[in-house]
């Protein structure tokens, strides 16, 4: 397969509690190089973000082990976290990126990135 970058998930709210934002399908290695993260709300919010491998090929649970970032995106503020090349890497299925904020359905969440 070749090698292309892409939108790798339409914007989508995060919610209250720990969920799965990405999953790496079979048979395919992404490279994630941004994300897009905007908050809707008239306060800030505190969004986490974990980066968390396939358990036995199941998705598995974020953690403090696999967590990567968590900071507080002040009201009405687009945050974007860039990652140099080669990216973060998800080689595996259901090798996922889990997201959760303070509110649910306030902010917003996007990927880009590239898949072979």
């Amino acid at each position: 397969m070749a090698f292309a970058y892409d939108r790798l998930t339409e914007i989508t709210y995060v919610a209250a509690a720990a969920g799965t934002v990405f999953t790496n399908p079979a048979a395919q290695t992404t490279y994630i190089r941004l994300i897009v993260i905007h908050n809707t709300n008239a306060t800030a919010e505190t969004v986490d973000l974990w980066n968390v491998p396939d358990n036995a090929g199941a998705v598995g649970t974020a953690s403090d082990a696999n967590k990567f970032w968590q900071e507080s995106v002040a009201a009405d503020a687009t945050t974007m976290i860039e990652f140099p090349v080669p990216g973060l890497v998800l080689e595996s299925e259901n090798d996922t990126i889990q997201a959760k904020t303070t509110t649910g359905s306030k902010v917003t969440i996007q990927i880009f990135g590239g898949k072979e």
